[in-house]
């Protein structure tokens, strides 16, 4: 999926702030004496804090507060569970958690410098030692207390609280609309509100976020109106709850998802050449490529060149395939792009060829794109980029394997593929910009 670079305007920053140090303080009233006064309402009360403290960071690109903030919600949420004790070594630990969000947080309000990292690297034995201590509770995502549990009725408390909150900022953001801001905010909140109607059993709303999501994937340049049809939606499924619904959370209007529905017109890019051939058998040696409606050939010499010769882009998407996998398990996203001017290969040195290039653009996407968080706060795209590009140079086809990551020093790579190289009887340079990206050229013999 790709996700969209923005910068966000001074003003939000300036509105998180202030929202932070509200909640901050709310927080603090409650944590401080979490273990004196220990209940389920009481965790709940600093489950809702937490989420709302996650989202608001989550609009401004603070990662590292949204990744500390996201570990408490799911602390308190799993103490929300009336047969689950508080002992003494979980609360120490949500406080050494806590310690970790103000460290950020006060960063942000001073203006001064924090090593993110490090702070990060302090949670990690947190987070490993709740969830031992916790066991599944911590970090289920679709499960919240029931009002049964609580004593208390829990939608309402959300639909009224934070849900409003949420809507409230949405409204205001259309009051003097940016379309990066209300792109931001929108997927934001989508995301949260798709959780929170799984949580809570109201598939309605779920669909207002979905279609919200649809609409936006399928007109990026139309963000204002869907922000206003979405604020009505969501508007009136809040209604319903807040009335009693507690099966649907209302529904997207007609508008909002004939929006989503109507797609338009596809260029041809990339992309679409991709999954064409995706859908086409690939030749390389082994497995051949036969077309029934291709005539048949005339001559020997035509013979031998269609047995002989294949697009290159058949070995792109043998790599693809790899990377595919890869990206799925990696939880990065990354763009891929081909560029080959239908080039045309020797069937001989496809499978030489493949692996070379498979391995290069792997290694590119395990130690070269870094996380989406690590990018931005390197002032990178949230979205990797690998490319593989191709061109005929007199004798010699030249390919060029190109990423925008800050993975090491590549001269081991260079000498693992030599072998391959020699074996086709081409050369390798390779260019590496610390930070920058990497780029391999190899040239071989056409």
């Amino acid at each position: 999926m790709m996700i969209a670079n923005h910068v966000i305007p001074q003003q939000v920053s300036a509105d998180f702030l202030r929202e932070a140090s509200d909640l901050i303080q709310q927080i603090d009233d409650e944590i401080l004496t979490l273990g004196q006064n220990f209940s389920p309402q009481k965790a709940h009360t600093l489950m809702r804090l937490a989420h709302t403290l996650k989202g608001a960071a989550a609009i401004v690109g603070l990662d590292a507060i949204n990744t500390t903030a996201q570990t408490l919600e799911n602390a308190f949420k799993a103490l929300c569970v009336p047969e689950t004790s508080l002992t003494s070594v979980v609360e120490g630990l949500i406080l050494d958690g806590y310690v970790c969000l103000k460290l950020l947080l006060s960063a942000q309000l001073t203006k001064a410098s924090v090593d993110e990292d490090r702070v990060l690297d302090r949670m990690t034995p947190i987070v490993s030692q709740l969830q031992d201590n916790l066991g599944d509770r911590f970090g289920q995502n679709s499960y919240l207390p029931s009002s049964a549990q609580l004593g208390v009725d829990v939608t309402q408390s959300i639909f009224e609280d934070g849900v409003t909150e949420y809507l409230d900022e949405l409204a205001t953001a259309l009051t003097v609309p940016e379309p990066q801001v209300l792109t931001a905010l929108l997927k934001t909140q989508a995301e949260v509100f798709m959780g929170l109607a799984e949580s809570l059993r109201l598939p309605g709303f779920g669909r207002i976020a979905q279609a919200t999501l649809t609409a936006l994937q399928q007109h990026p340049n139309q963000v204002v109106k869907i922000a206003q049809m979405a604020l009505v939606d969501y508007r009136a499924g809040q209604a319903d709850v807040l009335q009693g619904d507690r099966t649907q959370g209302g529904a997207p209007s007609k508008l909002l998802k004939d929006l989503g529905d109507s797609r338009p017109p596809q260029p041809i890019s990339w992309f679409s050449t991709l999954w064409q051939w995706l859908n086409q058998p690939i030749s390389l040696p082994g497995h051949p490529k036969t077309n029934a409606s291709q005539p048949p050939s005339k001559t020997v010499g035509q013979t031998a060149l269609m047995v002989e010769r294949q697009p290159l882009n058949a070995v792109f998407q043998h790599c693809y395939h790899d990377l595919e996998r890869l990206i799925n398990q990696g939880k990065k996203p990354v763009l891929v792009e081909f560029k080959d001017s239908d080039v045309l290969i020797e069937q001989t040195i496809a499978p030489t060829l493949y692996k070379t290039l498979s391995y290069l653009v792997c290694h590119a996407f395990i130690h070269g794109i870094e996380p989406s968080p690590i990018r931005r706060r390197r002032n990178k795209s949230a979205v990797g980029k690998i490319q593989l590009a191709a061109r005929q140079a007199g004798p010699c086809l030249v390919i060029c394997v190109w990423d925008d990551g800050c993975g090491p020093s590549p001269e081991h790579v260079q000498q693992r593929i030599q072998p391959y190289i020699d074996t086709m009887q081409g050369a390798s340079t390779v260019v590496h910009r610390a930070g920058k990206g990497t780029c391999f050229t190899l040239k071989i013999p056409a």
